[in-house]
């Protein structure tokens, strides 16, 4: 008489997709309506975060700012500051402490964009950054990423297949000191761009979450107008069927002086192309969506082993 005793079988059985990435919501022009818990309402039910981008963040008064912190009391924060090296990097780090830290917040990770207008930061002007931020009392439970614009910029068009991240030693050393990266291409603009800017950034995804790190990204408008949600969805499609997700999205809108009619606002979670619309679509319809049509993938389980 044999007995079955499970132990090595190999079964084939459908497994989760990788967690829901965190969706956090922010930006510039508009962000007074932060102040209103109706405005956001069932996005932090859903367990929504807040994103602080500094020049939206300054615009508000102290009530106001003390108003915003209340509705997302116990909610992930993230920081949007600037970049900067030796009196520079101080001066952030100051601004930090006094503008964000001072207050009670405890973000989860803080940005810097080290690449505004096409800068190459060195891995040095990032250590003494980062210790900078450090000094003056942000936890090391908090990453601070730098922001990778590098191919945002025309001078480096003609040359992204040879400065991938996966093929960029320097790139490699500060994404790994900072424990991640965030990937700033607005949807719209990334579908308008030609295939190696694609490739770039699904190289930059890649290399990132094969060394375990995060990636951070930020959906943006730029010219998608009322078009926002609806490219910031074929967006995440189009990295799912690439096999890869952000661990974290931050929905912002850079403008601080709006046109007339501008629809991108920071607004409400009720209309559609407002940063918040965007953010309520992404948790309550968008993510769980692309979760639930995720490839089936295959997980090994105990086999059977006979004994007499």
């Amino acid at each position: 008489m044999h007995k079955i005793f499970f132990s090595s079988l190999l079964l084939v059985t459908l497994t989760c997709s990788a967690k829901e990435p965190i969706v956090y919501v922010g930006g510039v022009a508009g962000i007074a309506s932060l102040t209103e818990g109706s405005a956001s309402q069932k996005f932090r039910v859903a367990g929504g975060g807040l994103y602080l981008h500094n020049n939206g963040w300054a615009s508000l008064n102290q009530a106001q700012q003390q108003q915003v912190l209340a509705h997302f009391a116990g909610h992930p924060v993230g920081i949007e500051l600037g970049y900067g090296t030796g009196h520079a990097a101080q001066a952030w780090a100051t601004r930090c402490k006094t503008g964000y830290l001072d207050l009670g917040i405890h973000p989860t990770f803080i940005t810097a964009n080290a690449f505004d207008g096409n800068n190459l930061p060195t891995v040095e002007g990032w250590q003494n950054y980062t210790a900078a931020l450090r000094q003056q009392g942000v936890p090391e439970a908090t990453l601070i990423l730098p922001t990778f614009e590098y191919a945002n910029f025309g001078p480096n068009i003609a040359t992204l297949s040879k400065n991938m991240v996966s093929q960029r030693t320097d790139f490699q050393a500060i994404i790994s000191l900072a424990g991640g990266i965030v990937l700033d291409c607005p949807p719209g603009f990334f579908f308008s761009r030609e295939e190696n800017y694609r490739a770039w950034m699904l190289d930059a995804l890649r290399w990132t979450h094969a060394k375990g790190l995060k990636c951070v990204w930020i959906t943006s408008p730029h010219a998608s107008g009322v078009k926002f949600g609806t490219d910031t969805e074929r967006c995440l499609k189009f990295f799912q069927s690439q096999g890869i997700m952000p661990d974290m999205i931050a929905v912002e809108n850079y403008t601080a002086n709006p046109p007339p009619g501008y629809v991108n606002v920071v607004g409400r979670e009720d209309i559609p192309a407002t940063a918040l619309g965007v953010g309520w679509d992404l948790v309550n319809r968008i993510l769980p969506s692309l979760k639930a049509s995720a490839p089936v993938q295959k997980k090994n389980e105990p086999k059977p082993e006979s004994s007499r």
